[in-house]
C-alpha cells in the first residue's frame, strides 16, 4: 500500500521550517532534551548488528532496559 502526503502545510520548507526550528526549541523542556538523547541512543543501538551489539555485551532484548537505566 503506498500513502503520499499532499498536504503542503505538513511539511513547511525554507524560511518557514528554520522558523518553526527556533520557536520549538524555546519550548523545549530539560525534559524534551532528554526524551531525544535517548531516543537517539535506542535509535542507534537498534542500528548495529547483533554481532556489533554482541561486542558490546548486549542482545536486541536489552537495548531499552540498557539505555534507560543508564543514567545520562
Amino acid at each position: 500500500m503506498a500513502v503520499f502526503d499532499i498536504n503542503p502545510i505538513a511539511r513547511p520548507a525554507g524560511l518557514l521550517s528554520a522558523l518553526a526550528g527556533t520557536v520549538s526549541g524555546v519550548f523545549e523542556t530539560p525534559f524534551d532534551r532528554r526524551a531525544k538523547r535517548l531516543a537517539n541512543r535506542v535509535a542507534e543501538l537498534r542500528a548495529l548488528s547483533d554481532a556489533e551489539l554482541a561486542a558490546k555485551g548486549l542482545r536486541r532484548d536489552d537495548i531499552l532496559t540498557h539505555v534507560f537505566k543508564t543514567r545520562g
